[in-house]
């Protein structure tokens, strides 16, 4: 396997909340709590995990957007939060960003070549240098050069997309962090920024980090996948195995959640994924899906599960991950 580009090495971040009082004390919350992982050159890694796990959190630092409470996170060995302002522009040329939004992301006063151009501003080329190299990339993203006269309110949900895409890609990097490029889209158009997303990892080599709630996405996308519960990593593996035989409870109550138009399977997709999900203040003992988890046990809520090799490369933070790979498939 090649060296990694990003790196993150048991990297904590906990923010501080409101104070409840005048005298009191403010307490604070855990958002990622000891995470390592990273992401090879030329192959792709998706962060799966429900709203609250610490999946945004976890990209801001990887992009240098902020600097971890503990632990390191480096680039091509470099460690992002060393580096001065300036460096950490110079640097972000090899790593860019797609957000959520299609139509929050794109500033509605400017147009497409405008927008497109815009991460090229710090370099030396001319105005025709600029605007050949955003005609380039309009074209690789399925768009027209005609269209960088253009607003974004002239362009559909997936088009936008598309022109996000290109900002991200006109600087050439080799790695593109993607928090939920296509949960804002319609299913149609989300299979169509998928396959384009496939097509320019095939035609430049790009990586990605690619963040979702749907493990179909990242099936569809990435070679690698991991989970993510209350800022912590529960499993990590290829899509196929965490398909066929996940060996984390959580893992199993997200493919089980998945929509399936199957008759009566409504209240046991309810029962599978209730409770509560939020980050932990970081003082919680044992397992932090415990209580939500149909296989606990005392030791579980007692000794936190280390993550650990469980089959073939795969690793699960699971005390009993051996005997939750063994029970019939929730797919």
């Amino acid at each position: 396997m090649s060296a990694p580009l990003l790196d993150l090495d048991h990297v904590v971040k906990h923010y501080a909340l409101p104070r409840e009082g005048l005298w009191a004390a403010p307490r604070r919350v855990m958002a990622l709590a000891g995470v390592s992982l990273s992401v090879s050159a030329g192959r792709s890694l998706g962060l799966v995990g429900e709203s609250g796990s610490g999946k945004s959190t976890l990209a801001r630092i990887g992009m240098g957007l902020e600097a971890p409470s503990s632990g390191l996170a480096r680039f091509e060995g470099q460690e992002l939060a060393s580096l001065s302002a300036e460096g950490l522009k110079r640097l972000r040329r090899d790593f860019q960003m797609v957000f959520q939004d299609p139509y929050g992301s794109l500033d509605p006063r400017r147009t497409v070549g405008w927008i497109v151009a815009e991460p090229l501003w710090r370099q030396s080329l001319g105005r025709s240098e600029r605007q050949a190299a955003v005609a380039e990339v309009l074209g690789s993203v399925g768009l027209r050069s005609a269209d960088a006269g253009k607003y974004p309110h002239e362009f559909s949900g997936g088009q936008r997309q598309r022109i996000a895409i290109a900002r991200a890609l006109i600087t050439k990097p080799r790695l593109i962090v993607a928090d939920e490029p296509v949960s804002a889209l319609d299913v149609s158009v989300q299979a169509q920024v998928l396959n384009l997303l496939e097509d320019l990892q095939r035609d430049f080599g790009i990586t990605y980090l690619l963040i979702s709630h749907d493990l179909a996405v990242v099936d569809h996308v990435c070679d690698l996948v991991a989970v993510m519960y209350r800022g912590r990593i529960v499993e990590e593996g290829s899509p196929t195995d965490l398909f066929q035989g996940p060996a984390h409870p959580y893992t199993r109550a997200l493919i089980a959640a998945m929509p399936k138009p199957i008759p009566g399977r409504r209240r046991a997709l309810r029962k599978a994924v209730n409770g509560n999900g939020t980050a932990p203040s970081g003082s919680e003992r044992g397992c932090p899906y415990a209580d939500r988890c149909p296989h606990a046990r005392e030791r579980c809520r007692s000794e936190a599960p280390p993550l650990r090799e469980v089959d073939g490369g795969r690793r699960a933070a699971c005390h009993f991950a051996e005997e939750v790979m063994v029970l019939p498939s929730p797919a």
